[in-house]
């Protein structure tokens, strides 16, 4: 050791130092504990964390190229920050994805924040960052459209034809879609219970990523007709509506000779004489008289046509019933007289 080390090293003071450390002591601790506070306050100050979700827009596709595979509609932004500093942070956020120069095929894309903020200097987290996207080229195509059914029409009744208009559509989309599909269906048209021709209109049920020129359709269903006629015989005709005051002066029940109905024949088949009702409405009569020519109403089956009913009409006497109680009387007395 030199000579000068020595020196200064002799000259080292225990004192001096204690004098250092003491001189003013109680300022140097609250500084102490000052910093000490201050390192806890950063340290464990509450963190503000939010997600955002928001829509991707893909911008610049190429042309004469689409998108041929599924993309999710969100994506989920995640910003953390300290709370104090939260009126600073972003409310809203837009993301993109940049198709130029992309090429066909499969590929992953980077998903980007849009706008004039500088996010550099911000805690964020994009989930998913980037995703698969694939390109492909877009393709043409004409397919006939085609009407599935299901459930069964009424009493087992077969379909003769299903009509639609238009018939063909002009479909759109990826190459490698389009090359695939050689028709276009419409959703399922329910047959269940049906039993006449009806018209319906019905959407087209596209394949994802497949547009069409169309997009509903008129469809006209045509049971098979094979038609037959059924004769029915002596139905007693009902009297509806008839005013409390009143009777019908007759001695015998109104009753039609024949009903004459028409329908498929494996309809036909399920129709007894009960499914058919007739009467007549007299709900029109206020006074007594004698009525001429009112008409037999039928209820027949839905799945059936009236052909013919004879008689169709019938003459109708309405007598007062205080007045019909009293020919009673006096018939009854001339049938014990007798």
């Amino acid at each position: 050791m030199s000579e000068k080390r020595k020196a200064e090293f002799k000259k080292f003071s225990y004192k001096k130092v204690l004098y250092y450390i003491t001189n003013r002591f109680w300022i140097k601790l609250l500084c102490l504990l000052m910093s000490f506070l201050l390192f806890l306050f950063v340290r464990y100050q509450k963190e503000y964390a939010k997600d955002y979700v928001t829509k991707i827009e893909i911008r610049n596709i190429p042309s004469r190229l689409l998108i041929a595979n599924q993309l999710p509609e969100n994506v989920t932004i995640t910003l953390k920050g300290f709370k104090d500093n939260v009126y600073e942070l972003p409310t809203e956020f837009s993301a993109y994805i940049d198709l130029t120069n992309a090429s066909i095929g499969s590929n992953m894309y980077e998903i980007y924040l849009a706008g004039d903020i500088d996010y550099s200097k911000m805690n964020i987290t994009v989930s998913p960052n980037k995703l698969p996207i694939v390109l492909d080229e877009l393709a043409y195509k004409t397919v006939p459209i085609e009407v599935p059914t299901v459930g069964v029409a009424s009493l087992g009744l077969s379909v003769d034809d299903i009509i639609v208009n238009p018939s063909n559509t002009i479909i759109s989309g990826p190459k490698s879609l389009i090359s695939a599909i050689d028709e276009i269906k419409t959703y399922n048209l329910d047959l269940t219970d049906k039993y006449l021709d009806y018209s319906a209109i019905s959407r087209l049920n596209l394949p994802r990523n497949i547009k069409s020129d169309v997009s509903r359709v008129n469809v006209n269903v045509i049971f098979n007709k094979d038609v037959e006629r059924m004769e029915f015989n002596n139905i007693a005709v009902n009297i509806d509506n008839l005013n409390s005051r009143f009777n019908i002066n007759s001695d015998s029940a109104f009753i039609v000779n024949m009903v004459v109905l028409e329908a498929n024949k494996v309809l036909l088949t399920n129709v007894s004489l009960n499914d058919i009702l007739l009467s007549i409405d007299l709900k029109d009569i206020t006074n007594a008289g004698v009525y001429s020519n009112i008409s037999v109403e039928a209820n027949i089956p839905i799945h059936t046509k009236l052909v013919q009913i004879e008689p169709s009409y019938f003459d109708v006497e309405v007598i007062d019933r205080e007045a019909g109680i009293t020919n009673m009387i006096e018939s009854t007395n001339e049938e014990a007289a007798q």
